[in-house]
């Protein structure tokens, strides 16, 4: 069976939509299978600063059960590494975040720096872990980037602006907006957003599939980041309510941003019954 002609891909963002923290979300795997099945084709997209590549690979297929391909992955981390690479003359570059995000920036040929000094870039992720910390590594780095910026003159560049993240129990912890937000008040400096809500990620996306805008679905869980850029570009958005985005939050809205939302969902798993899958 094949889904209606007006849909030939879906981009899935990671947490929020096919998992919550470390856990699963019930029904995620056999959907992306069905959606597969219909003859989709199938991206994975995550804004999130940590992670690489080949460890988003093992998340997918080890813990959620979903196979997947490296080349299926838009990931914000890479992105990001693959702008600054672009743009560097010296290829230095001072990081605050983890190791996943290190290693596409190291991947890209870039190379990482202790001494703000010495940074063209200032390359941020979230400096926080699961529980919304700041890590050891990190914890000195908020005073690094605002001295590499105003003393070295460095070019600010962030993974994604997102202030709040779903925790592993639903409740929000600090994202990296919110670094970039202590930042900029310190120096002045607005970040250059590589990652959502930048239309240049979805591109991407729509790229790996070879479909239209018209063509593909977006599924998210949040408006500003997710389905905004989405709709703006032309793709057909779905909103669920398996991350920070809850049915009560919808009420609050004018009804010109409501337009931006075509479908509310409870799951990922009622995305089927748009793609003639259910």
């Amino acid at each position: 069976m094949s889904p209606p002609p007006r849909f030939k891909g879906i981009i899935l963002d990671i947490d929020g939509v096919l998992k919550r923290g470390s856990t699963p979300i019930p029904g995620a795997a056999e959907t992306v299978k069905r959606f597969r099945e219909l003859g989709l084709k199938v991206v994975f997209l995550s804004n999130l600063s940590t992670k690489s590549r080949e460890q988003y690979v093992d998340i997918l297929r080890h813990k959620l059960g979903i196979d997947v391909s490296p080349d299926e992955l838009v990931l914000a981390t890479s992105a990001t590494a693959d702008y600054v690479a672009k743009y560097s003359r010296t290829r230095k570059v001072y990081f605050i975040g983890h190791s996943g995000l290190r290693a596409e920036l190291e991947k890209a040929g870039l190379i990482i720096v202790d001494k703000p000094e010495e940074a063209e870039f200032v390359v941020a992720g979230s400096p926080f872990d699961e529980r919304g910390y700041v890590t050891e590594d990190n914890k000195w780095k908020f005073t690094g980037a605002i001295r590499a910026i105003l003393l070295a003159k460095a070019r600010f560049v962030a993974v994604n602006p997102d202030k709040l993240f779903p925790g592993a129990d639903g409740k929000p912890i600090p994202g990296t907006g919110t670094f970039l937000g202590a930042i900029t008040a310190a120096t002045g400096v607005e970040p250059i957003i590589i990652g959502k809500p930048s239309k240049e990620i979805y591109r991407i996306a729509l790229d790996k599939m070879g479909v239209k805008p018209h063509e593909a679905i977006m599924v998210g869980d949040q408006l500003y980041t997710d389905i905004i850029p989405a709709k703006k570009l032309g793709l057909t958005t779905v909103l669920v309510l398996t991350g920070l985005t809850r049915r009560e939050d919808l009420d609050k809205l004018d009804p010109e941003t409501r337009k931006m939302i075509d479908y509310v969902f409870d799951s990922v798993q009622d995305v089927l019954k748009i793609v003639g899958g259910s």
